[in-house]
């Protein structure tokens, strides 16, 4: 007989996971920019982001290990929430070294959401990837903090990541589940306002700091987007592949983002070849 799953404390996900920028520190986007992604996650924390994700599928657990403990060392003393990219192991062996690691986020293939809770504890922020009203259907909100939700947009970094959901569709997931939802996939400094319209909690980039010429400005501008947007009312942005990717989630449904809807508004890009162009990003 299985023990039953540890739940999550009695903070709401929104109050464990700040809201806004949200940036993954992927350290092949760091390295093609000659960069230690520990000196962007201190750069990018000193301009205002305040969720760090620290991911290197490529990399062996010991150098994934070591570079997570860089992160969090780089990090110590502020407020930023630290978390790893799929591996519940890295997690617990950078806590054994003294490092503090908020918690994980796991896709649809890794280890179960109830496994990490127990193996974490009711105190670990706990993220899952989940797109589709299939997936979304079976988060379990006791369980996990947030979602993320996407690609939004294509990415040509992962060619595995599905078709784009476009801003109805993210607009369709945030409505399919209480949790916090934080949009992925394609999005850049020109989409803060356009993501949070939609409701969602907060808007995850890789290149559009990593890469950027300069990091520090780049995720400055990129908080400073997501707080002008509060007020922003309805500047979401229209998007080709919104239509479909609403319908394939069934619609809004359960509770309502309160994202007023996006039709007839200009899209909101940055010009190419600047650090606000919509960033390659890694989607899961």
């Amino acid at each position: 007989m299985s023990a039953a799953p540890v739940r999550a404390s009695g903070v709401g996900g929104a109050a464990r996971l700040p809201g806004g920028a949200y940036l993954v520190l992927d350290a092949d986007a760091c390295a093609a920019a000659a960069r230690r992604p520990a000196d962007v996650a201190a750069a990018a924390v000193g301009a205002g982001v305040r969720v760090l994700q620290v991911r290197a599928k490529r990399a062996p657990v010991r150098d994934l290990v070591a570079l997570t403990v860089d992160v969090c060392r780089a990090v110590d003393g502020t407020d930023a929430v630290v978390l790893v990219d799929d591996r519940v192991d890295v997690v617990l062996a950078a806590r054994a070294r003294g490092a503090r690691v908020h918690g994980v986020h796991v896709g649809q293939s890794d280890l179960h959401v109830a496994d990490v809770r127990r193996v974490l504890g009711a105190d670990a922020v706990v993220g899952v990837s989940a797109a589709s009203a299939e997936h979304l259907a079976l988060v379990d909100a006791s369980l996990v903090d947030y979602v993320g939700s996407g690609p939004v947009r294509g990415t040509s970094t992962k060619p595995d990541a599905g078709p784009p959901l476009g801003l109805a569709g993210l607009r369709a997931a945030v409505a399919a589940t209480r949790l916090p939802v934080v949009a992925i996939g394609g999005l850049g400094v020109g989409d803060a306002a356009a993501v949070r319209a939609t409701g969602a909690h907060g808007i995850a980039v890789v290149s559009a700091v990593c890469a950027a010429a300069d990091p520090a400005s780049a995720a400055a501008r990129l908080v400073a987007a997501w707080a002008d947007a509060a007020g922003a009312g309805s500047e979401a942005a229209v998007d080709p592949v919104e239509g479909a990717a609403g319908a394939a989630l069934g619609g809004p449904a359960g509770r309502s983002s309160g994202a007023p809807a996006a039709d007839g508004t200009p899209s909101v890009v940055a010009a190419a070849g600047t650090a606000d162009v919509r960033s390659v990003e890694v989607a899961r």
